[in-house]
């Protein structure tokens, strides 16, 4: 099995940094809307994280989704404070009988695993959204070679 790379190398990586920086934008916002309702966690911040980071990548157009969907996915981890407060409740509260609970359960794990999933889209379109404004924003391109 490999293993996973040290942080240093995937900050040195920019897609990884980018994902990250647009990631760590998206999360207080994410906690500040569950906060807030108490029962919602809103895509909006992944959308806006994804397109920071798409606006800060100055790369290959194919990495953009995959930076985005990074920045979505770390835009979205309130969800599992979400799925903490839903399994507490599920196997605290409930006086139901045990299959239930365990069907309850891994409901409860497919609709955050969801959340992540559509925080992942949004945010990979965003990060596209993000590189076409920076390039109309003039962000500057390498040369290209005279013919």
């Amino acid at each position: 099995m490999p293993s996973l790379p040290p942080l240093r190398s995937l900050l040195s990586d920019d897609g990884w940094k980018y994902a990250l920086i647009g990631g760590l934008v998206a999360l207080p916002f994410t906690a500040a809307v569950y906060r807030r309702t108490g029962s919602r966690i809103g895509l909006g911040p992944a959308f806006v994280g994804g397109l920071i980071a798409g606006y800060l990548h100055d790369g290959f157009a194919n990495e953009r989704a995959r930076i985005g969907a990074v920045s979505g996915v770390i835009g979205a981890l309130p969800a599992l404070w979400v799925l903490g407060e839903l399994l507490s409740f599920i196997t605290l509260e409930t006086g139901s009988p045990g299959w239930f609970r365990a069907v309850s359960v891994a409901l409860a794990i497919g609709v955050i695993a969801t959340v992540f999933v559509l925080a992942a889209g949004v945010a990979a379109i965003s990060a596209r959204v993000g590189d076409w404004a920076s390039s109309k924003a003039g962000r500057t391109r390498p040369p290209t070679a005279a013919h």
